[in-house]
């Protein structure tokens, strides 16, 4: 069937226009009471009142989200009206049906493909990946285990089993997905950002909403390889299994023209498939390992460029002068010049003419030094140590750990902006940057955003708190 043969054409009119934040913070807060009253519907009032005590929690939705076509701008909107205007918008646009009950009182009901997109919405606002309180994260064990169950139990609803099993492996691959698509999200993000404040500020969300909440459960306490072989024996079982692959091949007829032969390749090509996914998530995973690693290490990169950015070609600059003074007050000018001089060669090129094409060959002479060429003196060797080791800091996990410790053992928690109160320096914020990359299991501490803000001279970052003890 067509999708707008079932949802209305103005349906959607209530997701667009200057107001669609307020009417859709109403339809949440509606459905969240209907949710929560009787299956047969919920009396309008019901649905009126909770509108009217969440606009009064939220009078910033009535400041921003003026319905200036039914209610004449100059008059004053009352909280009573509002709530009456969205109600009217969601039966207006067919999300709700108002019936009178025999006793007349007018019952919401929702439609039944607004319950769908409803959830729909609500899922992609409250997951975890966008940053929402109260989600916890998404179980990816909680796919596999309950496949493994399945798999595992006695029964004789072998169909029904097998229908179940697949589509837990489906909605664990979608997770996957959801993970994999957020961590490109990053990764562009990193291109978009040139603001040392906007990349600090997405490396924590990063930590807190994917790695903590996704990615170290899917390596640890959700790690499916517990399950994975034992679901791969048991499907392999299946297909060896003649009558249960007829068993199952049977509750398959009605979707293969009742076609026996049909229904069998059917089953086994199900079977196949999650075969095949579960025996592709070690690669998978190691993907998602790797993009994890390029997204920390580019956005450190990119943040330790940007530090150093005004410093660099000044520095770099007065490294090479004071360079070239030091070896000409030794007398060697010349030679300093000749190390300095392929620092700045550019390539000529020239307009090739036809009669230039042809070179006549030269004789060829062996170079002594053919393959293994001394270093010492190439020129950029020795001006790059130059150039990089003041900007060289041991950031290992053990230097880390040493330093937190020594304020562990005052207190269990301080903020990011404490350890900048005295020190606002490009080591310090860097430090930073690795305290809140190395969070988590191995050096037994967490990290948790506030909604405050570091002052520095170049830059401003949000302020996170660092606690002792792991609590992904």
């Amino acid at each position: 069937m067509e999708l707008f043969k079932v949802i209305p054409e103005n349906f959607f009119s209530l997701l667009s226009g200057k107001n669609r934040n307020l009417y859709m913070n109403g339809v949440f807060e509606v459905f969240k009471a209907y949710e929560q009253g009787s299956i047969l519907g919920m009396d309008k009032r019901t649905a009126q009142q909770s509108l009217i005590d969440f606009l009064e929690i939220h009078p910033e939705l009535l400041q921003k989200e003026e319905e200036s076509e039914t209610i004449e701008e100059e008059e004053e909107v009352s909280v009573r009206e509002v709530a009456n205007l969205i109600l009217r918008r969601m039966e207006e646009c067919e999300w709700i049906d108002v019936d009178v009950s025999n006793d007349y009182v007018e019952i919401l009901n929702f439609r039944d493909y607004a319950i769908t997109i409803i959830e729909a919405m609500k899922q992609i606002t409250q997951d975890g990946y966008y940053g929402s309180e109260e989600d916890e994260g998404h179980e990816f064990r909680g796919y596999i285990y309950t496949a493994y169950t399945l798999l595992v139990g006695e029964h004789v609803e072998y169909a029904m089993v097998l229908d179940q099993v697949y589509r837990n492996t489906v909605a664990f691959v979608r997770e996957i997905r959801k993970l994999d698509s957020r961590l490109k999200f990053y990764l562009r993000s990193i291109i978009e950002r040139t603001e040392i404040r906007d990349l600090i500020h997405l490396l924590v969300d990063y930590k807190v909403e994917l790695v903590d909440q996704a990615y170290y459960r899917l390596k640890t306490s959700d790690n499916i390889n517990k399950y994975k072989l034992e679901i791969i024996k048991r499907l392999e079982k299946f297909q060896q299994d003649p009558f249960i692959m007829e068993t199952i091949a049977r509750e398959y007829l009605p979707k293969s023209k009742n076609n026996m032969a049909l229904a069998k390749v059917k089953v086994n090509k199900r079977i196949d498939d999650m075969i095949d996914i579960y025996n592709a998530l070690d690669a998978i995973i190691d993907e998602i390992d790797n993009k994890n690693k390029v997204y920390v290490n580019t956005t450190i990169a990119k943040i330790k460029f940007l530090l150093n950015d005004d410093e660099n070609v000044i520095g770099k600059l007065t490294t090479i002068l004071q360079y070239t003074a030091k070896e000409a007050k030794k007398g060697r000018a010349d030679s300093a010049l000749n190390k300095i001089k392929p620092l700045f060669r550019l390539a000529t090129h020239q307009q090739i003419a036809q009669e230039s094409i042809y070179t006549p060959r030269g004789a060829y002479s062996r170079s002594q030094s053919q393959f293994l060429a001394d270093t010492e003196m190439n020129p950029s060797v020795q001006l790059q140590e130059a150039f990089y080791k003041e900007f060289e800091t041991n950031y290992s996990e053990d230097v880390i750990k040493r330093f937190l410790q020594a304020y562990f053992i005052e207190r269990p928690r301080f903020r990011a902006s404490e350890l900048l109160r005295k020190d606002m320096s490009d080591e310090s914020v860097l430090r930073l940057l690795y305290i809140l990359v190395y969070a988590g299991e191995d050096l037994n501490y967490s990290i948790y955003p506030l909604q405050e803000s570091i002052n520095h001279d170049r830059f401003q970052m949000e302020d996170f708190e660092i606690v002792r003890g792991y609590q992904p």
